[in-house]
C-alpha cells in the first residue's frame, strides 16, 4: 500500500511554469482542477487544516533548501544532521505533528519544483566540505515519500547521492511508498527509515499513515533491494501498559528485519511547543496523548526527566537483547539526559 495523497486543487506559481516537474506533477494529477498565479504567497486557505492539506502548490524553493536541521533548540543535543526541502505539509494526519502549529499560517501543501537547483546547492556544499561526512535527509517538513509517486523525486536524489562521497542520505516515512526506490542504482549511499510506535498508537494518532506491518514489510523490500533501513521509535509515548506494547514492536521489528541490515535506530519521546497542545486537543478531542506527566524544558514541554529515561533504558534493553551490536542514539535531547543514558 502506498500514500496516496487526494487534492482538489491544484495552484501552479508561473515561475513554476518553466520547470519539467510541474507538467509531470500535473499530468500525475489529471482530472484535478489546476489554476495559475502570479503569487501564491496570497493564497487564501481553508481554516480547516484538513481541507487546506487537499489544497496543493507547485512552486519554487526561494530559500535556503539545504540547512541544518531546525529542530534544534537551546540546551539541546543535535546529532548533525542536514535539511533539504522539497515539499511542505504532510498527507498523514498525527496528533502530535509540530507541523499543525508550525505551518499554521500556510497549510497548504506546497511542493517544490526546483529539484534540480535543489541538488544543485547540495553539491556545492558538499564539494566547499569535502573532508566532513554529511548525513542529509528530507523529512523536516514533509513525509520524505508521501507524494514520491507524483514527483518521482526518488529517481533524481537517489543517483545524485550514489555519486556523492561525503554524504549519506536518508529518507523518512510512515508510508510504504517505495516503489519507485526498488529498482534505482543507490550504491549504499541512501538510507530509507520509518517512524515506529505501537500498533494501537498507529492508530489512534497517527490518522493517514500505513500500519506497523506494512512498514516493516516495505523495510524488507527495501533490503531485498539492497538499501540500509533505519527506524525512529519517535515519539515514544507514554500510556498505561507502553512496556509490553513497545516491546511488542521492537520484537516484530527483528521478525522482519536482521541487524546487519540496520544503519541506525533512534529514540524520542513525545515534545512538542506550547502552543500545540491547544491546537491538536482541538483538532482531535478525544486524543489522550496530552494528558501525561509533562514539564516545560527548553522551550518545549517533555515527559519529566525520569519517565524518559526509563523509557529509553528499557527501549535499549529490549534492542540490544536482538541486537548487541547496536547502540540507539537520542533524539532532541537535553545534554543530562545523554549523559545519563551513555553511562549505562
Amino acid at each position: 500500500m502506498k500514500s496516496n495523497p487526494q487534492f482538489d486543487q491544484v495552484w501552479i506559481d508561473r515561475g513554476a511554469l518553466l520547470y519539467p516537474a510541474t507538467q509531470f506533477i500535473r499530468e500525475k494529477l489529471i482530472g484535478v482542477p489546476a489554476d495559475v498565479v502570479d503569487d501564491v504567497k496570497f493564497l487564501k486557505h481553508p481554516r480547516d487544516p484538513a481541507l487546506a492539506k487537499r489544497q496543493l502548490v507547485l512552486t519554487t524553493n526561494k530559500g535556503v533548501a539545504f540547512k541544518p536541521c531546525q529542530g534544534i533548540c537551546e540546551g539541546v543535543v543535535c546529532c548533525g544532521y542536514f535539511t533539504i526541502d522539497i515539499a511542505s505539509g504532510c498527507p498523514c494526519d498525527c496528533t502530535y505533528c509540530i507541523l499543525q502549529h508550525y505551518l499554521s499560517n500556510n497549510p497548504l501543501t506546497l511542493i517544490y519544483v526546483n529539484i534540480e537547483e535543489i541538488l544543485g546547492a547540495v553539491q556545492k556544499h558538499l564539494e566547499a566540505n569535502a573532508g566532513h561526512h554529511f548525513r542529509i535527509g528530507t523529512g523536516e517538513l514533509s513525509d520524505s515519500l508521501a507524494y514520491d509517486h507524483i514527483t518521482n523525486y526518488s529517481k533524481t536524489i537517489v543517483p545524485f547521492f550514489a555519486e556523492q562521497k561525503n554524504a549519506t542520505f536518508e529518507f523518512k516515512t510512515k508510508t510504504a511508498n517505495i516503489d519507485n526506490l526498488l529498482g534505482l542504482r543507490h550504491n549504499g549511499r541512501t538510507v530509507v527509515s520509518w517512524s515506529l510506535n505501537p500498533q494501537g498508537i498507529i492508530a489512534s494518532e497517527e490518522k493517514g499513515s500505513v500500519s506497523l506491518l506494512e512498514r516493516l514489510e516495505a523495510a524488507k523490500r527495501c533490503i531485498g533491494a539492497g538499501y540500509r533501513v533505519g527506524f525512529h521509535f519517535d515519539p515514544m509515548i507514554n500510556f498505561t501498559g507502553w512496556e509490553d506494547a513497545y516491546q511488542g514492536v521492537v520484537e516484530e521489528l527483528f521478525k522482519h528485519v536482521q541487524p546487519a541490515a540496520i544503519a541506525w535506530i533512534s529514540l524520542g519521546s513525545l515534545r512538542f511547543p506550547p502552543q500545540l497542545k491547544n491546537v491538536a486537543e482541538k483538532r482531535f478531542p478525544s486524543t489522550k496523548i496530552f494528558t501525561g506527566e509533562f514539564v516545560p524544558t527548553n522551550g518545549k514541554v517533555r515527559y519529566f526527566r525520569p519517565i524518559r529515561e526509563e523509557m529509553y533504558s528499557k527501549m535499549r534493553g529490549w534492542i540490544k537483547s536482538h541486537a548487541p551490536q547496536i547502540t540507539p542514539y537520542l533524539c532532541m535531547e537535553t545534554q543530562a539526559v545523554i549523559e545519563r543514558y551513555d553511562s549505562l
